[in-house]
């Protein structure tokens, strides 16, 4: 049995269904249990949907049992509401660490980003302590750690919005970034859970090559024949950003100002190769906005 924590996000979903998909007897915790109308579609693959908070350390220890590895992928971003860095990214991520070794669950699957950002900010913070605690734990850990989801960072969300050929550039735009897919960070976490190695396991994910925003904005261009209005934003303004005593302004300022210096993983196709993952490039996701 296999548990995915955060699997009415985004990614945590992709996960849970691709583990089914593969053939694993899945777990879904999820708070509100199946009531939640985002839980149908897992209730639907055939996943055991379970209800658990992870604020609510006194959920966990149900959830845990009889799992042999857990995935954990939630995070209270984009949204950060109700002091969610805080009580979901750092406290509840290290509570269900806690309730795992509790349980004597033999393996764990986390999903932290990139060791390159390393901007002071409250995900930074409970990013980096999860995996310290986790690795310090009697658990087989294993961390995965992908660069900027181009799905995110190359969205309106951020002020990249191709289908009205408008970008918002961050510095200069020159800096480097291995873009990643969402649908591969989600084929790492089921490969790994798959593979079973030593651990602990600690990859960088990263997308097949590394390109500067106004690479990314050329990419557009050419695969939608249209000319780019630019908006920039320079760095002062993410330096204050940054020193914002809001936790999620000060989370998006140490993000930008990362993403402004780029982050570049050598590695990445290395470890592609290494659980068999077909990267996805930037140049197919532009693809997608040609209807």
């Amino acid at each position: 049995m296999d548990l995915v924590v955060g699997a009415t996000g985004v990614v945590g979903k992709q996960i849970a269904l691709g583990l089914c998909r593969a053939g694993r007897a899945v777990r879904a915790m999820v708070r509100g249990g199946e009531a939640r109308q985002e839980a149908k579609d897992l209730v639907n693959a055939g996943i055991e949907v379970m209800d658990g908070d992870l604020t609510q350390p006194e959920t966990l220890a149900r959830a845990c049992a009889d799992v042999e590895t857990v995935i954990n992928g939630a995070t209270s971003m984009p949204h950060g509401r109700d002091d969610g860095l805080r009580r979901v990214d750092l406290e509840g991520g290290l509570a269900m660490i806690d309730a795992a070794e509790r349980a004597a669950v033999p393996r764990f699957v986390y999903v932290s980003y990139s060791w390159n950002l390393r901007d002071e900010s409250p995900l930074e913070t409970a990013k980096r302590s999860c995996e310290n605690r986790l690795l310090a734990s009697g658990l087989t850990a294993v961390v995965l750690r992908p660069s900027y989801f181009m799905e995110a960072w190359l969205s309106p969300a951020l002020g990249f919005d191709p289908r009205q050929a408008k970008a918002r550039v961050y510095g200069t735009g020159e800096g480097k970034v291995s873009y990643i897919s969402m649908r591969d960070v989600v084929d790492f976490a089921v490969a790994t859970t798959l593979k079973v190695e030593r651990g602990p396991v600690v990859l960088e994910l990263g997308g097949p090559e590394a390109l500067s925003q106004l690479e990314v904005v050329g990419i557009f261009e050419e695969t939608l024949g249209r000319k780019f209005a630019l908006e920039y934003v320079p760095l002062e303004a993410l330096r204050a950003q940054h020193a914002s005593p809001d936790p999620l302004a000060k989370t998006y300022g140490a993000l930008l100002l990362g993403y402004v210096r780029g982050d570049v993983i050598p590695e990445a196709q290395a470890n592609a190769a290494r659980f068999g993952i077909k990267l996805h490039s930037v140049a197919e996701y532009a693809r997608t906005f040609r209807a």
